[in-house]
């Protein structure tokens, strides 16, 4: 197999894989095919496929075939994990209520024993149904990537595939959760006695999606006017939300569709989902922008750019376009100019809580996930619950200690695009003002960011802008909101 071959089979499978993802994750087909797909492929995990992505001399083609080894050992474990999610019904006090439904329960719920009661159940039922499958996951990502990788540190292993320095993104983590502890205690403090008349001493993880659920202002925020706001905004910036229909809009309620909203790209750049299972208020409108930075980022590149720019490389790069986005809806100055509100100090303070709160929870999802990919995978719980409690003044639960890792490090791109957000927005502002997010110049520059594809990664799009990656913009946004 030559990498040319490579990357036409590589464009074949990806669409093929994109769609089936679209189609169960959107709850359009109960039984995701995920392996029928990679058998299908079998020749790209062969030794010459393997020959043919070091051929190529582009690092993410090696690292996209690593990634075909580690998904084609775990893709019949993904395929039943979807299918107990799909299938699962909790029983909370007389009621019956489908797994995948508990987030949005939890979220719209004021009555909190009855939040504690379904987050207990959850937790506990997922642990059963899914904590198996999850060990042998990571089981099989270590086995694949420390052979591949060519080290028997898994994380190691992991770190020189994607060539991300994961003990130095670490180490930030560790210093940015030190640095804002005094401002999240004592802003979490307000919140907590304001929304739920408790200490934080009394939080628990089922009180987070009511806690931040903003309720008081879902008049402004209503489900008609959520495509009709994007639309108008991205107009506003010169720009097409929909990419003259290459991005399609997915917002049906549908039983068996995912709660966590996602974009697919099927075709890159013509045939792009974006995926929103509404939940109601503020929080759809965040998420909506948030996979529509995704959506319009891959609807962006030109059909022309190589395999590897529109398919491959740092997803910390999309990932910061989403959160460019999706921090807009919690930017004062677009409150006012595209939502019918008055005396946004409440609001913009809450929505500033929840942000340093998920922050700092993913800083300590990275130094978790750092201590158990190096761990014996064995009782990861009271290490999973004491990080996350510590780092966020919310009591976690042991038992989602193998449900809440994502694969492959994520956590890191996700952190990764927290600083190429803050960056971003920070020379836009110097550039084009406060209100950047309606200046058509500042679309122009977004839109040829967004063209680049991610070959390069975060670090690269940060010097196109004249800067380095660092969490500083990010908290110093957070700390003249909160301090």
């Amino acid at each position: 197999m030559t990498p040319e071959n490579l990357v036409q089979r590589g464009e074949a499978f990806h669409q093929a894989l994109g769609r089936e993802y679209y189609l169960a994750g959107a709850g359009l087909k109960l039984e995701a095919q995920f392996q029928a797909i990679y058998d299908q492929f079998a020749d790209l995990q062969h030794a010459e496929a393997l020959e043919a992505a070091r051929a190529s001399g582009v690092p993410s083609i090696w690292e996209w075939a690593v990634d075909l080894r580690v998904g084609r050992a775990t893709a019949g474990l993904d395929e039943r994990q979807l299918a107990w999610e799909t299938e699962a019904v909790l029983s909370v006090d007389g009621r019956k209520i489908p797994y995948l439904r508990a987030p949005i329960e939890l979220q719209n719920t004021a009555d909190r024993a009855f939040r504690q009661a379904l987050d207990r159940v959850r937790s506990k039922t997922g642990a059963v149904g899914l904590a198996g499958l999850r060990r042998d996951r990571i089981g099989y990502e270590h086995e694949v990537t420390r052979r591949l990788g060519g080290n028997d540190d898994y994380v190691t292993a992991l770190a020189t595939v994607a060539r991300i320095d994961l003990e130095a993104l670490g180490s930030a983590c560790a210093v940015l959760l030190e640095e804002t502890e005094g401002l999240y205690r004592e802003a979490l403090g307000r919140l907590a006695r304001r929304r739920l008349g408790l200490p934080v001493g009394e939080l628990t993880r089922a009180d987070v999606g009511w806690l931040f659920r903003a309720d008081g202002w879902d008049a402004a925020f209503t489900p008609d006017a959520l495509i009709p706001t994007a639309e108008r905004h991205m107009s506003d910036l010169g720009l097409a939300a929909r990419r003259e229909g290459r991005v399609v809009f997915d917002t049906e309620e549908r039983p068996a569709k995912q709660p966590r909203a996602f974009c697919v790209p099927v075709r890159v750049p013509d045939e792009v989902y974006l995926v929103l299972r509404p939940r109601g208020g503020h929080t759809d409108y965040r998420t909506f922008w948030h996979e529509l930075g995704h959506a319009m980022h891959f609807a962006a590149i030109p059909g022309s750019a190589p395999f590897h720019a529109r398919w491959l490389g740092d997803n910390s790069v999309t990932e910061g376009f989403a959160m460019l986005w999706d921090h807009l809806t919690i930017d004062r100055g677009w409150l006012g100019h595209y939502t019918p509100l008055a005396g946004l100090d409440d609001l913009v303070f809450e929505l500033a809580v929840n942000e340093l709160y998920m922050l700092r929870r993913y800083a300590a999802k990275l130094g978790y996930e750092l201590w158990l990919h190096r761990s014996d995978l064995g009782q990861p719980g009271p290490e999973y619950a004491q990080r996350l409690t510590d780092a966020t003044l919310v009591r976690y639960p042991e038992e989602d200690a193998l449900l809440d890792v994502d694969p492959a490090f994520y956590s890191a791109r996700y952190l990764r695009a927290w600083q190429l957000e803050g960056t971003w927005a920070e020379v836009f502002q110097e550039r084009y003002d406060e209100d950047w997010w309606r200046n058509p110049a500042a679309g122009t520059l977004v839109d040829d960011l967004m063209s680049r594809g991610q070959a390069d990664g975060a670090d690269a799009f940060a010097a196109a802008v004249d800067r380095t990656l660092s969490f500083a913009p990010a908290v110093q946004r957070l700390v003249r909101v909160l301090a």
